[in-house]
């Protein structure tokens, strides 16, 4: 019982270090992705907006942010496709679908 509260506890808190919420929050003002943080770079976009923002290459579908938010959104960034990935690479922009056509950008912390 002990082992079962520990883990959970260590879980938890490790979610909280990497994510920045709470396990069934959503997302907040930073995102961990990639392997590092961005910030929150300003109001909801248009995807057309997104997009302008992004550059090449196109927005792609990265997965769900936060993984375990009761409605997670979709994570969007400009990345090549697996296959055609020059090196292992991250984008300095990426964008949370929060609507329709509502796309939240987050920029790198640290500066481009």
């Amino acid at each position: 019982m002990l082992l079962t509260v520990v883990v959970a506890v260590g879980f938890t808190l490790w979610y909280r270090t990497t994510y920045n919420v709470w396990p069934g929050q959503s997302a907040s003002g930073r995102v961990h992705w990639c392997g590092r943080n961005y910030q929150n770079a300003g109001p909801p976009l248009t995807r057309r907006q997104a997009e302008a923002q992004a550059q090449f290459p196109p927005l792609r579908a990265e997965g769900s942010y936060p993984p375990l938010a009761l409605s997670p959104d979709a994570l969007l960034a400009a990345t090549y496709p697996a296959d055609q990935k020059p090196v292992a690479i991250c984008a300095t922009l990426v964008f949370l679908r929060t609507g329709p056509d509502s796309y939240k950008p987050y920029s790198l912390e640290g500066g481009f």
